[in-house]
């Protein structure tokens, strides 16, 4: 074998090699959530953080929601520039195997970028399964942000105009 086909051929090992281990690793991150049923939950909104109980309607539309947007998220690379706009502290109900019967019900906070805190964050969903899980990230455009945003205009607070 020629010296200029063994390097063509170790330079195509090492790029194809390194570039396959790059996707094996990505990969888990690219396959769409499953989200768990809500049951109930509250929602903080606006600068001073005024709590509302959410009713079983809006926590249906928010399954609903859920259900129909589980791909395109990621994890959480950088670090946003706020707390968020809303927050929702949800109760999610988790199946017992063994028995079938509900069993404790654990937190599940989404956060919403509503408005003005960042123009980049506009439209911008967090969902944390638990404290201290991996935060996934999902910037969506105004139609499929339009239900998360009507469920945190309906609340009354204080409202600041653009800079």
């Amino acid at each position: 074998m020629r010296r200029e086909t063994a390097l063509l051929i170790g330079f195509l090992v090492i790029t194809i090699g390194t570039a396959a281990g790059l996707w094996s690793l990505a990969m888990p991150n690219f396959h769409p959530l499953t989200f768990p049923q809500l049951q109930s939950g509250t929602m903080s909104v606006g600068p001073m953080r005024k709590d509302r109980v959410l009713t079983t309607a809006q926590v249906k539309m928010l399954n609903d929601w859920l259900a129909g947007h589980r791909a395109g998220w990621g994890p959480l690379g950088q670090t946003p520039p706020s707390s968020g706009d809303a927050v929702m502290e949800m109760q999610v109900a988790h199946v017992d195997n063994a028995s079938g019967a509900p069993a404790d019900s654990g937190p599940f906070r989404i956060t919403l970028w509503t408005g003005i805190s960042a123009a980049d964050w506009n439209n911008t969903v967090f969902i944390e399964e638990k404290p201290g899980a991996v935060i996934r990230i999902h910037h969506f455009n105004d139609k499929d942000f339009g239900p998360l945003r009507e469920l945190a205009n309906q609340f009354d607070y204080p409202r600041s105009a653009f800079p």
